[in-house]
């Protein structure tokens, strides 16, 4: 079981706590002998006070008395809170807030900047897997020699300089080429081969 707090135990006993508060604190304290001797405690503090204190000057009444100092709390609290809405309303004017038409310009131009940026990315990306694609790879064979060619580089195989024609010529459409030279004197045969990875 939760007590109530102690400030709370003297508040109720005062019978200083808002509505809400008090009928809660009420509840438990009805149940529980431990709170009723703190309430009770905290009930006889304005009689003892009263008795330290010797008689009250003529004219003077505790119970008036209390009952404007409660009433002068209550009105400083009162004036806190005003001070402090009027603080608020304050920084509402040093700091504007802007409109709803305002946040949605400002999103829609964010958004169309954003738009703007990744449509120019997607050209450039596309400009650069022009840039880098292949040229297609040629295989050229002739009575010259057989070779490989992308458009800028290119690899030939030529015939031996005793002979300059190629006696059998191949293509095969699995990417090779191949040319074959016999040498009429010594009957050596050159054979040259490309092929595609």
């Amino acid at each position: 079981m939760k007590h109530p707090s102690i400030q709370e135990l003297a508040l109720f006993a005062g019978r200083d706590l808002p509505l809400w508060t008090r009928w809660r604190t009420a509840r438990h304290v009805s149940g529980c002998e431990q709170c009723q001797r703190e309430v009770r405690a905290f009930s006889e503090v304005p009689r003892a006070a009263m008795a330290e204190s010797g008689a009250m000057p003529p004219g003077v009444d505790w119970n008036v008395l209390a009952a404007e100092m409660r009433a002068n709390i209550h009105l400083g609290l009162e004036a806190s809170e005003a001070i402090r809405a009027y603080d608020s309303k304050q920084d509402e004017h040093r700091y504007p807030s802007l409109s709803w038409k305002a946040a949605a310009v400002g999103t829609a131009f964010a958004g169309l900047l954003m738009f703007g940026y990744w449509m120019g990315a997607m050209k450039k990306q596309e400009a650069i897997a022009v840039m880098r694609a292949p040229e297609p790879v040629v295989i050229e064979a002739s009575a010259g020699g057989v070779g490989l060619s992308d458009g800028r580089k290119t690899l030939k195989l030529t015939a031996p300089s005793e002979t300059r024609r190629a006696d059998l010529v191949s293509v095969s459409t699995g990417g090779s080429a191949g040319a074959r030279y016999i040498d009429e004197e010594t009957g050596q045969v050159t054979v040259n081969n490309v092929y595609l990875d």
